[in-house]
């Protein structure tokens, strides 16, 4: 067996050869009909030939080639591989818990191994502001810091510098990924309103979220100051990453607020605007101007895109799976609107693998009725960390299920194999053995079904307790 995750799209093997070659003898060719990922590998006894047409190309056959070696052997070989899909992301929270440089680094690395293309950097929350605004300094002045989390009397604080995320994204240029930031509006906004309250609705003065959950506190969608300052906001960061993608989030805005708001019901009123969804449509039209005119094109939620006056630029990122979320998710697909599917019940890498195993991450169905292969412009995993604190935590929540998605973003969807898979990744280990990644073992990534009950129970009975302190502690203060 070639043991390469993701598996290759064709695999012939020419003969039971096998060569002792140098990274000295591979050479290099251009081929046409491979496009910007794509690539064909030959080992034989003139040496080590990858024909591509892009540096990219060769970087992802260079990539296979390592997972190739054998002791220093290499099969008699010829493979054929390019993407399923031509978005394969990994999301990480920043935000919740902080994570250095160094950290996310590694992450890129190993990104890099399971030819994933776009790390997307979830930088701003209800409870931190974790990039640099030059513009708006207390944005991180105040913004960054919480005083603790649910009561634990533990100060959390951290933001990225300018030449922070330069650094980020160049060393994710050299491995072939592009950083995708996300500035989450309208809701998500607390920690921005803490350092800024004129951003809010009533002006009223809040302090950085110390608990986790949906907050009523949202950007007020009805005052031209608030739309023109986030908008300055945004083109500032989108200054630091040459990726086309930028993320406005969009989920989890409840409108109370705007109900009450004059100056969100004179929006409203003005514009002909009918309900909250529709308000929140215009809002992030209006960004999205500022966005487009950078060349920027923007990626939304979905159960943000619930009004059919969202603007048609923006990609759906298909995520929440109740019935209205699927059914604006499938309205828009069959529009043509582009979708990324992360399903919560599939992709989210911050739950108990008794709830997400990783063969249920490996073998869940993708896409929806009506979005299909045709619809997605691809798959990411997104990794929140409400509950992931430290490292190890977040890498041992995210591998191997990581791995799986990888696979089934690049791989021939017909050689799926979830068994055979298994046996390709107990080999790939060693490769995030060698860039010091964690990860969980097969088995304990499969528990058994009494044991994953449980775990899963004592995860959600923590949450709960953290929620419950959390609100003690907010009670206690008011």
């Amino acid at each position: 067996m070639i043991s390469v995750v993701p598996k290759p799209q064709r695999i012939r093997l020419l003969s039971k050869k096998q060569y002792l070659y140098k990274p000295a003898d591979i050479q290099r060719y251009i081929e046409e009909g491979h496009g910007k990922e794509g690539y064909r590998l030959l080992i034989d006894n003139d040496g080590i030939k990858i024909f591509c047409e892009t540096d990219e190309g060769a970087f992802r056959a260079e990539t296979t080639l390592k997972q190739l070696y054998v002791e220093k052997k290499l099969p008699n070989i010829e493979i054929w591989d390019f993407p399923r899909f031509q978005y394969r992301g990994y999301m990480l929270d920043s935000v919740r818990h902080f994570f250095d440089v160094e950290t996310i680094k590694k992450q890129i690395k190993a990104m890099a191994l399971l030819k994933l293309n776009y790390f997307h950097w979830h930088l701003t929350d209800d409870q931190g502001w974790r990039i640099e605004s030059k513009k708006y300094p207390l944005l991180t002045q105040t913004g960054s810091k919480r005083a603790q989390t649910a009561g634990d009397g533990k100060p959390v604080s951290g933001f990225y510098t300018r030449e922070q995320i330069k650094e980020v994204v160049e060393f994710a240029k050299q491995n072939f990924i592009e950083v995708i930031p996300e500035i989450d509006i309208p809701g998500h906004m607390t920690a921005a309103i803490a350092s800024y309250p004129s951003l809010s609705c009533d002006g009223q003065d809040v302090k950085v979220s110390e608990g986790f959950g949906i907050h009523k506190n949202v950007a007020c969608a009805g005052k031209d100051s608030v739309i023109r300052m986030l908008g300055d906001i945004i083109e500032e960061a989108a200054e630091l990453f040459p990726c086309k993608y930028f993320h406005l989030g969009g989920d989890e805005a409840p409108g109370d607020k705007w109900e009450n708001c004059p100056d969100c019901k004179a929006r409203m009123q003005k514009e002909g605007l009918k309900n909250r969804d529709e308000l929140q449509a215009y809002m992030m039209n209006e960004l999205v101007k500022r966005l487009e005119a950078k060349g920027k094109t923007v990626i939304n939620w979905n159960d943000g895109m619930k009004s059919e006056n969202i603007g048609g630029s923006i990609i759906m990122q298909h995520w929440k799976e109740s019935k209205d979320c699927i059914a604006a998710s499938a309205r828009e697909a069959a529009k043509g609107r582009p979708i990324i599917y992360s399903p919560f019940f599939g992709y989210y890498l911050d739950y108990p693998y008794g709830m997400t195993s990783l063969k249920k991450t490996y073998t869940y169905k993708i896409g929806f009725k009506g979005a299909g292969d045709g619809a997605l412009l691809g798959l990411e995993a997104p990794l929140w960390t409400e509950y992931i604190e430290g490292e190890e935590a977040l890498e041992k929540n995210t591998y191997p299920r990581l791995c799986a998605v990888a696979e089934r973003a690049w791989s021939n969807v017909k050689e799926a194999n979830y068994d055979e898979f298994c046996q390709r990744l107990r080999r790939f280990n060693k490769f995030l053995d060698a860039i010091g990644v964690k990860y969980v073992t097969i088995e304990d990534a499969n528990p058994a079904f009494i044991k994953g009950k449980l775990d899963t129970l004592r995860f959600f009975i923590n949450a709960l307790k953290t929620v419950r302190r959390a609100k003690k502690q907010t009670n206690r203060k008011d």
